[in-house]
């Protein structure tokens, strides 16, 4: 058609035509200008008169993109090689970029314009965007254009906006093929030759290529090989395969299209301004009918008739302009039906798409709901017009007549229009819906069928992301008002706790309303803290009165397979732990290998780093699921009352085990991190792929993620916005990583210490909870398998540890100790039953950390010893709130300068809150001027002062003014200063004396001292203040072999049974060698007295007491402990030590205590490893090594 402008075509004829391009063997017409191309090598005709109606620029069109001005605007280009082409294309699109040409037509180069003083004009780019430029989807050779699934090849097109009146739209398509590749028959490979760029790509075969003899070799035979490049002729006859030459075959070549062929086809339509009645955001869609008349040979390369797109999903809202054209100027013997010649199309609606006979007005749902509105008048009318065409207002039907090229017979669409404009219709009902043309659909012939699908509104990521988080905000909103309203009505809950209490009740109550809640809530946890007081109590009888079990016993030295085992690493030079990290490594590896091999092929175009990935992410799931666990103190608890062979069980050293686990954990996450890091990359690098809107082809995860830049994979919700998640996991993973270094938790530098120190590790570690809720997000298809059981054990643990947590302690008296240690000792609350060794977390100002219980189960007391140097932040603290500010605030003075000199000791009260279960401590000094004495623990309710909300305050403590209690400076508006603070009303909390000190303890829970019950014979390690686990043991021992020796002195002469009663129930083991490592005499004195007494009485046999100085200490300072056996200066020699106790205890099991340095550790292992015979050897000596650390 006549679609370019008339001087468009003229300049392509007058100019000379591109001489560099590749002709083949083409002779081409030296007149035609640019009209002459390989293609078209005699021009399009209309220079030599010839009947040609077309005003196209052949060269312009068989080779784009074009070096000259062109009229056409580049809408998208869709080819199989975008990582090479797209480049190109878009950079030299007239739509960006600027053309030339010559003011002289006949001239096509500069330098031939300006050298016939012609001028080189540039023509402006449209300044319009570059084409869009994507990776096509292939389609098979002779496929009728149809590629996935047999749906059409299609490109959904958005009319720009300025886009009016009557607009053609041409499609071009160039096939380049194989021949000319670098290395191919027609260009092999030249020695010594460095091909790049242009030279080596077959897109850009030129001239080098043609024939310098052109038509005078058209079929002719080929003898030897002549000289390259090798020219094809038409339709060449050679022994292409050495038969002979009596053997010879012919080749298929047009060379006007081998090589690289271009085609197009051109459509002119109009474009339509959009109704005032339909608003600029709503979309419309154009539904078409393809295809034309005859069958599937006699339509070739067409189609048979069909819907496009034949299966369509709009949302609910979108317009649908229905239009199609048919013709009346097909061959007359075409197959088909109705008047011969012609194409007709209607659209009826079906029930499903297997049905053919159309359902009737009563059950429409495409146009309108029949069955819900069945007198919508206009629904009625849309589907009487696009079954019947409007064919009444044509031509006078005959509902009669049977002749099917009578244009009056309507049955069959033949008094129809060819073109048919349904207009626009808006689709209202959500749903599927089959239509169906009644000519075209000739079941033993051809389907004539469609659907038509209406969802609800369909968000972009973007917008769902926003509702979504809408939505969630809005639901925690929503379960923050019934959490209130649940609060207020129930003021006994959690929900009305200090720590939950919603704040939208102190600004909607009134504050005599809230202060009333608050005192119901205080009288209700009263009782019910009594209640539990007293189930507590009988509870502590029942276990005091019921038979005692035995706790451990010497492992049965019968060789077990697995002790085989243990015994063969051994040999190899492997110890426990480090068998143990060997066996979870393999585990790790193991893992790893599945996750590798299960998602070999899974990646983006099967690249490696998905598998590598996917390898990490297996690990990490193992581990994640492993990390929690030894944290889990009542399982600590539990697995430590395995017999004392087992030492090689990783929970009796979680700490050590937990980081283990964290740092394969960070191995499993570098691989995952890095490899998906990889794998985003080259999704983001890949070609872009054509997408696939209408959802036909079925594309594949890769193909619709080619091309996708790295902020749509941050939200792509296809895959659960999992890049998202995972950079947050990284960022808490990595903060929890760094808040867990040595010089954090311990705040040893100025930095760390004002980041918060241990606080700050501990509110970090604490987002655990949430960070697996992450996890849970980001891969919820295998994670859930992996925290089912770990989720369990930890609700085990909780329900355990609930059962003793957090219960307040009355504190008897604070001793300050030499070098900043300090012994606190307490009551031992009720329902509190453990064990030496054991080691509770002690509570203060909302933190809780683990401090060793000192004293033995057999006294009437517990206490501990917290070393509280300066640089400690919560033990420094406490030492001084105790020690110093207390004291201070209780006599109303000022606290002093210089810290108080050790040794001292500060006696304190217990004290209750009225109506409350709050237990707090003053010092005695407060009550009683003289100074120490005995003082009653019961402190009456009126001796404290009023709460908010009583009706008669009662009576003040003796000597106090009416005036409001004195507070600490700065108190009210620093509540985190003030002792307990978390676990209080803020009421309370403004009612305790200044002097106030609010202690809880949680626990107690094992530790691997506890096993040394376990075992006849012991070394025992202490370094510092490690001793305190020891001085608890070593005072347990002296209690218990006190009691053995006054129930054996009743017993009779012939009395065994008593004996050995007492030796079950009792179990005290036959020799103790302590060993305490001190720098210096300050730091003997801590325990000096305890010492003392361990090793007097019917203990001096069992205990035997070495001493260390290792640091600088005067002799005249050394002071001697009667009951140590040595006491030696510098370090111990371990290899002596243990070779003179194998000596003395040869054929017996030996238990191996510390608590203390790793360093110290590394080399009780290494000997304890040494000194041990293998596992089975008869009379075997063997050393079993724990430590513990916090």
């Amino acid at each position: 058609g006549y679609h370019e402008p008339l001087e468009f075509y003229e300049a392509c004829a007058q100019r000379q035509r591109n001489e560099g391009l590749y002709t083949a063997d083409q002779n081409l017409e030296s007149n035609g200008g640019a009209t002459s191309t390989r293609q078209n090598p005699n021009g399009n005709g209309r220079r030599r008169g010839q009947q040609r109606h077309g005003l196209e620029c052949p060269e312009e069109r068989d080779y784009y993109p074009y070096w000259h001005p062109s009229v056409w605007h580049d809408i998208a280009i869709l080819t199989d090689e975008p990582e090479t082409r797209c480049a190109y294309y878009q950079m030299e699109s007239q739509n960006v970029k600027a053309k030339h040409i010559c003011s002289i037509p006949a001239h096509n180069n500069r330098d031939a314009c300006e050298s016939n003083d012609g001028q080189w004009q540039e023509v402006a780019p449209f300044n319009e965007p570059a084409p869009e430029c994507l990776g096509g989807i292939q389609s098979r050779d002779n496929h009728n254009g149809n590629v996935r699934n047999g749906q059409p090849y299609y490109y959904l097109w958005q009319i720009p906006f300025y886009l009016k009146g009557r607009t053609v739209i041409r499609i071009r398509y160039n096939i380049t093929t194989g021949d000319f590749q670098y290395g191919s028959l027609a260009h092999p490979i030249e020695e010594d030759a460095e091909l790049s760029g242009e030279k080596a790509d077959a897109f850009f075969m030129d001239k080098r290529f043609n024939d310098p003899n052109p038509n005078n070799r058209r079929r002719s035979i080929f003898k030897g090989r002549p000289e390259v490049p090798l020219p094809l002729a038409q339709d060449p006859v050679a022994d292409w395969v050495d038969l002979g030459e009596d053997r010879l075959l012919q080749l298929q070549v047009n060379t006007n299209q081998f090589g690289r062929t271009f085609e197009d086809r051109t459509h002119s339509f109009m474009v339509m301004e959009r109704p005032t009645d339909v608003p600029a955001g709503q979309r419309i869609v154009n539904y078409n009918v393809r295809g034309r008349r005859g069958n599937i040979v006699q339509v070739y390369p067409s189609v048979e008739y069909d819907f496009v797109p034949s299966e369509l999903s709009v949302e609910q809202g979108t317009m649908l302009h229905f239009q199609w054209t048919g013709s009346d100027a097909n061959p007359n013997g075409n197959a088909g039906n109705g008047r011969a010649g012609t194409d007709r199309s209607n659209l009826v609606q079906l029930q499903n798409r297997q049905e053919t006979v159309p359902l009737p007005m009563d059950k429409h749902t495409l146009f309108f709901n029949a069955q819900a509105n069945p007198n919508d008048e206009e629904g009625k009318r849309l589907v009487t017009k696009f079954a019947y065409l409007d064919q009444d207002s044509i031509v006078t039907c005959d509902p009669e007549t049977n002749d099917q090229n009578s244009e009056t017979n309507c049955k069959q669409l033949n008094g129809a229009s060819a073109y048919f404009d349904g207009g626009l219709v808006e689709m209202k009902q959500v749903g599927e819906h089959y239509v169906a043309s009644t000519r075209n659909n000739d079941f033993s012939n051809r389907s004539h069928k469609a659907v038509i699908i209406v969802t609800g509104v369909i968000l972009e990521h973007y917008e769902s992301l926003l509702i979504g988080l809408g939505v969630a905000v809005g639901v925690l909103i929503i379960l923050y008002i019934l959490g209130a309203c649940w609060a207020y009505r129930y003021p006994s809950s959690w929900l009305f706790s200090t720590r939950y209490r919603p704040r939208i009740l102190r600004w909607v109550l009134k504050e005599e309303k809230m202060l009333q809640l608050i005192e119901q809530r205080r009288q209700i946890k009263a009782q019910q803290r009594k209640a539990w007081a007293k189930k507590a109590g009988a509870y502590v009888q029942d276990e005091e009165g019921g038979d005692q079990a035995t706790d451990l016993s010497i492992p049965d030295e019968k060789v077990s397979w697995f002790q085989s085992f243990n015994r063969t690493c051994r040999r190899c030079g492997l110890g426990e732990q480090r068998l143990t990290t060997l066996m979870y490594g393999l585990l790790n590896i193991l893992v790893f290998a599945i996750g590798f091999l299960s998602n070999l092929n899974g990646g983006f175009m099967g690249s490696w780093a998905y598998p590598f990935a996917k390898g990490g992410g297996y690990s990490m799931d193992l581990n994640f699921a492993m990390l929690v666990l030894p944290t889990l103190k009542s399982l600590q608890t539990a697995t430590r009352r395995m017999g004392s062979s087992r030492e090689w069980i990783p929970t009796d050293d979680p700490i050590n085990f937990h980081m283990v686990i964290a740092g394969f954990t960070f191995i499993g996450a570098f691989i995952h991190i890095i490899a998906h890091c990889v794998h985003i990359y080259e999704i983001q690098a890949a070609p872009k792929m054509q997408q696939d809107p209408l959802q036909l082809w079925k594309l594949t995860d890769g193909e619709r993620a080619s091309g996708m830049t790295f902020w749509l994979q941050l939200v792509n919700l296809q895959n659960r916005c999992a890049i998202l998640s995972g950079l947050i996991l990284t960022v808490l993973m990595a903060a929890i990583l760094l808040t867990a270094m040595s010089c954090v938790r311990r705040g040893t530098n100025a930095v760390t210490r004002r980041l918060g120190g241990f606080n700050l590790f501990w509110r970090v570690h604490m987002s655990w909870k949430f960070i697996y809720i992450l996890l849970l997000l980001h891969a919820p298809a295998r994670l859930w398998i992996w925290f089912f059981f770990p989720a369990i054990f930890i609700f085990v643990d909780r329900m355990l540890l609930s059962t003793h947590q957090e219960m307040y302690l009355s504190l008897k008296h604070v001793k300050l100790l030499p070098r900043d240690v300090i012994n606190l000792t307490f009551d031992i609350p009720q329902g509190f039953v453990y064990q030496a060794g054991q080691y509770i977390m002690l509570g203060w100002k909302g933190e809780f950390h683990p401090f060793t219980l000192t004293s033995a189960p057999e006294e009437n007391c517990i206490s501990v010893h917290i070393r509280a140097p300066n640089n400690l932040d919560w033990c420094s603290a406490l030492r001084k709130r105790l020690t110093e500010q207390a004291v201070a605030e209780a006599t109303g003075e000022r606290p002093p300068e210089k810290p108080p000199k050790a040794p001292k000791i500060f006696d304190y009260v217990k004290k209750t809150l009225p109506n409350s279960h709050i237990v707090f401590n003053v010092p005695q000094e407060s009550y009683l001027p003289g100074g120490r004495g005995q003082l009653d623990a019961s402190v009456p309710s009126e001796k404290v002062p009023p709460l908010p909300g009583q009706v008669s305050p009662p009576a003040l403590p003796h000597g106090a003014s009416e005036s409001k209690p004195r507070l600490k400076e700065g108190f009210a508006k620093d509540p985190a200063s003030q002792s307990g603070q978390s676990l209080m009303s803020d009421a309370a909390m403004t009612m305790l004396p200044p002097e106030a000190v609010v202690l809880q303890v949680t626990g107690p829970f094992g530790a691997p001292a506890q096993k040394v019950w376990g075992f006849e014979t012991l070394m025992v390690v202490g370094a510092g203040i490690g001793v305190t686990p020891f001085a608890s043991i070593l005072r347990s021992v002296q209690l218990r072999a006190k009691q053995r020796e006054s129930l054996l002195k009743r017993k009779g002469s012939d009395d065994t049974s008593l004996e050995k009663m007492v030796d079950v129930l009792i179990q005290v083991p036959k020799k103790i060698y302590f060993y305490w490592i001190c720098r210096g005499q300050e730091e003997f004195d801590w325990f000096c007295d305890l010492l003392s007494a361990a090793a007097e009485g019917p203990a001096a046999g069992i205990v035997e007491i070495t001493l260390f100085l290792t640091g600088e200490v005067e002799l005249s300072q050394v002071k001697k402990l009667p009951c140590a056996s040595g006491q030696f200066f510098g370090r111990p020699n371990w290899a002596r030590i243990f070779k003179q106790n194998r000596e003395k205890h040869a054929g017996q099991h030996i238990g191996v205590f510390l608590c203390g340095s790793p360093v110290i550790g590394k080399e009780l292992s290494k000997q304890s490893h040494l000194n041990s015979d293998l596992v089975g050897t008869p009379g075997a000596t063997r050393f079993s090594f724990f430590k513990e650390h916090f």
